[in-house]
């Protein structure tokens, strides 16, 4: 469900029963409706990270999830797997509403169930998306997803990523002050079976990882202009003073400036990643 569907929905649902002379009953099931959504709503946020990793001595990290209607299918994660390495997972389920939200909750539950028997991220996500279309065939539908997937070893900046389906990952790094677009799309989740491809990326002190979901870069203004990548880029390239909060918080500012007056159209979510 989009943004604003909610209340088009209980006008529509109020119309009907004031014809029908049944006002009451249906006030009654629209706000047991909309509480439950609201429990929904708290559940769902309470699965995501409230704060992320301060135990790492090599990285610090920032993120930020924002849902456009009360519940949604972006998320996001960080899971400790060792003393020494950290699992970071983004991803961004294929819809709205109850279906996306739960599908959201099953991924992250399997992501945090797994993530430390299966050490390899191509593999972990080849398990994932068998998975998803197992659960698919069962109830004859195709549960589609994108996910970024990597686990960077703090003491040597070691990194392993896998990219199904979702926006490149973005490698900003301080001395060059040039952008890295890491880990080309591969296939979306829950298709048919794949061998996911692994690349490899050594951090450096000083670089920056930078994670999104569609929602940032698609966001359209009163023009219809989107918002796009390379704004993104370029925000990020201008950002050297701030930490990953700050920039967190300045680029969702940009996309609600960028937007205006419009609702948001999509859930948006962001990582930042900073080695230090």
């Amino acid at each position: 469900m989009r943004r604003g569907e909610g209340p088009i929905l209980s006008g529509q649902l109020r119309h009907s029963a004031a014809r029908a002379g049944y006002d009451g009953l249906v006030e009654d099931l629209i706000s047991i409706q909309e509480r439950e959504l609201a429990l929904a709503a708290q559940l769902q946020a309470a699965l995501l990270p409230r704060t992320c990793p301060a135990d790492c001595p090599h990285q610090q990290a920032a993120a930020r999830n924002r849902m456009c209607s009360t519940i949604g299918g972006d998320f996001y994660d960080f899971i400790r797997l060792n003393e020494d390495q950290i699992a970071i997972a983004i991803g961004d389920v294929v819809g709205h509403g109850v279906q996306a939200s739960l599908m959201m909750a099953q991924i992250m539950g399997f992501l945090r169930s797994q993530a430390r028997a299966i050490s390899r991220p191509a593999g972990l996500i080849s398990a994932l998306n068998r998975m998803l279309i197992d659960l698919g065939d069962k109830i004859r539908s195709v549960m589609l997803c994108s996910v970024f997937y990597a686990i960077i070893d703090g003491p040597t900046g070691t990194g392993f990523f896998v990219n199904a389906g979702h926006p490149p990952g973005l490698l900003w790094d301080r001395d060059s002050g040039g952008i890295r677009r890491l880990a080309s799309a591969g296939m979306l989740l829950g298709i048919e079976p794949f061998e996911p491809e692994e690349m490899c990326h050594t951090f450096t002190p000083g670089q920056r990882l930078v994670l999104y979901t569609n929602g940032i870069v698609d966001v359209r203004n009163p023009g219809g202009e989107q918002f796009g990548q390379k704004r993104l880029e370029r925000i990020i390239a201008e950002s050297a003073e701030l930490g990953p909060r700050e920039l967190v918080d300045r680029i969702f500012q940009a996309v609600d400036d960028f937007r205006g007056p419009a609702l948001q159209g999509d859930d948006e979510t962001l990582i930042v990643v900073d080695r230090t």
